[in-house]
């Protein structure tokens, strides 16, 4: 029972209580799919569902994506948050249930991480407990975490948002004295918290690793420039950190590895020019402070009249200058903490405005996070941390004073009430645009009508020599009628029995002489084709990039699988070693503790 309340204070019961708000929305019967991407966020998992039950663990292939030629989404797009919904689906919701399912847990995760970092920060009196609670809301109702969910429907990059705090949380146990004692099991920690996050969206790691590698270093200096370290222990210190990074790149090697080294297959340039290009997505000062809420796009790319908001809410602002006026002040707890993320804040601001734009174009990865107001996630992550520090820093003289006599389960009302104002100043934002969800809304005949509404949607490979708007997989899927997805493309066969699944093809075919069979589906590293079982050569066909494959005279069975290649297989034998070691760093401590020997805590 100790040990439970040590992670479940009231504060946090009620943070998750005053969350609530938030997630009734997503127990409506409907959903939001006049959001940006929110038709993308239920059949990306229709797609990921399919080639799960196609037997493909971790898949790669969309099979239904680019008209039906398939494209190699996965390749490019980080899993975790689709393999987090794939686990509501495969308890039994249908495809938008376990979306909003995932959602729901992303916000709560993230809440819970925030807690739990500034309570670490502030202590377990009622100063730091109501910091927790008030950063923690601060965080959840965060504008830009709502806008992701009701206006944007960014599936990924809202999940990944909820790591930040964790994140922070598992590196700092890497650097603190207090965990000196099982400093390995922090390197776990961290480098499995760290991992998730580079599995959940790959362009929030270029956002949020900067800023972790700058409080790393700042946290390693004040050790050692204030606090007096010696080298010995600042050198060991290090070793941790890098330790749980790399350790943390090893378990993320399944996804990383190929899209780094894979990627140069795939047409990108299209995901980062026109509408994707950072240049007309800078964002005016005054947005940040305007009350503006919109259900539109970030389309005047040369002015503030976006048809969304870049808000970054009035109570976390008041809050941060608090903190920078109390909180910076000789004697208040973790003054450095609040310096830091006062400027970190401060900086991702002044990152989105047109006049930054010099430094974009001089850093050429800028270009593949798209919109330089996604740094909105880095500031919100401030102003929970300096909203918890002011709040810190107003109770600490009252309520921890080194000569108060203080009750530490009392708590602090002044607290109770910031945290209601923080919900009650973003709940109107909290309300999606509802929709009825259709039939088509979960199946692949979404992804059809989304590509042929917007066909610079449709992605393409190296292998593509000229883009198409049609397909005549098109009319089949329109019709509702089989998928002819193997034909005859020279000779006299006979095309029947065509199986489409989530990562593979198969046909029979009846051929009165050799013959070559077309599979609409774009070639890529990875497809292995068979005839009667046995693994044979097939060739790229022009103009498109599909699979063609030569059979000779007779009946076959002919396949097409997607799996594995050299570099994903060695991507996944880096992880599972990785996790290996994860998993002896995380339970060495304990088993030394149940044997006699150092024990895993104080």
């Amino acid at each position: 029972m100790t040990r439970i309340r040590r992670h479940f204070d009231r504060e946090l019961i009620l943070l998750f209580v005053l969350s609530a708000f938030v997630l009734a929305p997503l127990t409506s019967p409907g959903y939001f799919f006049d959001a940006h991407d929110a038709d993308h966020s239920v059949f990306f998992l229709v797609e990921f569902d399919k080639a799960i039950r196609d037997g493909a663990l971790w898949p790669r292939w969309g099979p239904d994506h680019a008209l039906g030629y398939g494209y190699p989404l996965w390749l490019l797009y980080a899993p975790l948050a689709y393999y987090v919904a794939e686990g509501f689906h495969l308890l039994g919701l249908g495809f938008t249930a376990a979306v909003k399912g995932a959602w729901a847990l992303g916000l709560l995760f993230g809440g819970w991480g925030m807690f739990l970092l500034l309570r670490r920060w502030f202590g377990r009196g009622p100063a730091g407990r109501a910091a927790a609670l008030v950063g923690g809301l601060l965080y959840v109702y965060a504008p830009y975490h709502l806008l992701n969910i009701t206006v944007r429907a960014a599936f990924a990059e809202f999940s990944a948002l909820a790591w930040f705090p964790w994140v922070l949380l598992a590196f700092d146990r890497t650097v603190s004295p207090g965990d000196a004692d099982r400093p390995w099991r922090a390197v776990a920690l961290a480098a499995l918290a760290y991992g998730g996050l580079l599995l959940t969206h790959p362009g929030t790691i270029l956002l949020f690793t900067p800023l972790l590698l700058v409080w790393l270093l700042f946290a390693w200096l004040r050790r050692g420039l204030l606090e007096g370290w010696p080298w010995a222990e600042l050198g060991r210190c290090a070793l941790r950190v890098a330790a749980g990074g790399l350790l943390a790149v090893g378990l993320a090697a399944i996804f990383l590895l190929p899209m780094l080294l894979e990627q140069r297959y795939i047409l990108q340039e299209q995901w980062v020019q026109g509408s994707y290009g950072y240049r007309g997505h800078f964002v005016y000062l005054s947005q940040l402070l305007d009350p503006f809420w919109g259900y539109g796009f970030s389309d005047d790319l040369t002015g503030p009249n976006d048809g969304l908001s870049f808000q970054l809410g009035i109570v976390g602002v008041v809050l941060a200058l608090t903190a920078a006026v109390v909180g910076l002040r000789r004697g208040r707890p973790q003054r450095g903490v609040t310096g830091f993320f006062l400027a970190a804040t401060l900086a991702s601001l002044a990152m989105m405005l047109p006049l930054a734009q010099p430094l974009w174009d001089a850093v050429g990865p800028a270009a593949l996070i798209q919109f330089p107001w996604r740094l909105l996630g880095i500031a919100s992550l401030g102003l929970a941390i300096l909203g918890g520090a002011a709040v810190a820093s107003l109770l600490w003289p009252v309520a921890d004073a080194p000569n108060t006599t203080v009750v530490h389960n009392t708590q602090a009302p002044g607290a109770t009430i910031l945290a209601l104002t923080a919900v009650l100043a973003s709940l109107a934002f909290t309300l999606p645009q509802y929709t009825d969800i259709e039939p088509i809304d979960e199946s692949a005949l979404s992804i059809i009508r989304f590509e042929t509404t917007y066909p610079e949607m449709i992605g393409r490979t190296v292998f593509t020599e000229e883009p198409f708007t049609d397909t005549p997989l098109v009319a089949q899927y329109l019709a509702g009628q089989p998928l002819e997805k193997v034909v005859t493309l020279a000779g006299d066969a006979e095309v029947s029995d065509i199986d489409v699944r989530g990562a593979s093809v198969r046909a029979q075919v009846d051929a009165a002489g050799p013959a070559t069979v077309l599979f609409r589906t774009y070639d890529f590293p990875g497809w292995r084709a068979t005839i009667d079982g046995q693994r044979v050569p097939h060739r790229t066909q022009p103009p498109y990039g599909l699979i063609a494959l030569d059979v000779p005279a007779g009946q076959h069975q002919v396949a097409i699988r997607h799996g594995t290649t050299p570099v994903r297989t060695a991507g996944a034998l880096i992880s599972a070693l990785s996790l290996a070691a994860a998993a002896v760093l995380f339970f060495w401590p304990l088993r030394r503790a149940r044997s006699g020997g150092t024990p895993s805590r104080r």
